[in-house]
């Protein structure tokens, strides 16, 4: 049996949505490395060294990613003894996904929250805190874990995986010809464009230029991509538990619990079901949000319930 339609339609708008972002990135990545080659004056074969840097280096975070954001939050893995209703619950919300089993990870903070993570859905975890399974009924915390179990299903923590080393490089290559400006780089190569010609002059500066504003553009394309995934996990959770009204409880339930979640962090707040380092509800989407605003999100699983 398929999805109703309007479900399906939806679901397949956001990862349609999700590849052109993904197409975004790569192309920023290549233009980043031609404004390399542009700043320093190589050649088309440092061009291309300079990709295949970039590649390596996401490749070593990409490998990394899961082990460190889990260390980060203070997850640890969960017994079935523990929690029998939250094994059996994955359990059956992976079946209905058709994926492995996810891990089970417990996060010891009052806060309720939960986010999945893994390089695929072989190597998929997902992490509640204790706050959310004190807080919550049973039918909301099956609508958050069906929600972080449509982000395995969609592939979403490895484009998460992605963008988080993506970003992160590029931040890091931004900073690097920053400081490169202090000590006269910048002011001697501009000396050596003028002895030659101003045409190679100007292609360095506009270079320079990219290259200095490459760490926001990158990050605008990863919030977009993290909104993207928001939207899509919640109608797919929508699809898995039959019930929408369950997850939009749950969200409206997280976004108002006045409990901070001291293990978030700036590099890991876009995994969250909802931002734990800004869960103002009504707060206005911005091109700067990790997440859709929650009040519209929990609109849309309203408005899905009729179709059950």
């Amino acid at each position: 049996m398929k999805p109703p339609i309007n479900l399906y339609q939806q679901i397949a708008a956001n990862k349609r949505k999700t590849v052109l972002i993904m197409i975004g990135f790569s192309i920023f990545a290549i233009l980043l490395a031609f404004a390399l080659a542009a700043y320093f004056e190589l050649s088309q074969a440092g061009t291309i060294l300079i990709l295949m840097g970039m590649a390596a280096l996401m490749l070593l975070q990409y490998s990394a990613a899961s082990s460190m954001v889990l260390g980060i939050s203070g997850a640890q893995p969960a017994r079935r003894e523990d929690y029998p209703f939250i094994f059996h619950t994955v359990e059956g919300l992976a079946i209905a996904a058709g994926i492995p089993v996810p891990k089970c990870y417990i996060i010891n903070s009052p806060a309720p929250n939960a986010f999945a993570t893994g390089r695929n859905p072989q190597e998929g975890v997902v992490a509640i805190t204790t706050g959310l399974i004190e807080k919550m009924n049973n039918e909301e915390i099956e609508g958050v874990i069906a929600h972080e179990i449509a982000h395995i299903q969609n592939y979403d923590i490895r484009l998460a995986t992605i963008a988080i080393a993506f970003v992160g490089i590029v931040a890091v290559i931004s900073e690097f010809v920053s400081r490169s400006l202090w000590f006269g780089g910048f002011r001697s190569r501009s000396r050596s464009n003028k002895e030659r010609n101003s045409g190679s002059g100007l292609i360095a500066l506009v270079g320079l230029v990219f290259i200095i504003l490459a760490p926001i553009f990158s990050r605008l394309l990863q919030l977009t991509l993290s909104r993207r995934r928001e939207y899509a996990a919640d109608t797919s959770a929508a699809w898995l538990t039959r019930n929408p009204l369950g997850l939009a409880n749950a969200l409206r339930k997280i976004a108002s619990d006045p409990n901070p979640l001291r293990q978030a962090t700036n590099s890991t707040a876009a995994l969250y079901i909802v931002n734990p380092l800004n869960k103002t509800s009504r707060v206005a989407a911005s091109a700067f949000s990790t997440h859709p605003p929650v009040e519209e999100r929990i609109e849309i699983l309203e408005r899905l319930a009729y179709k059950f």
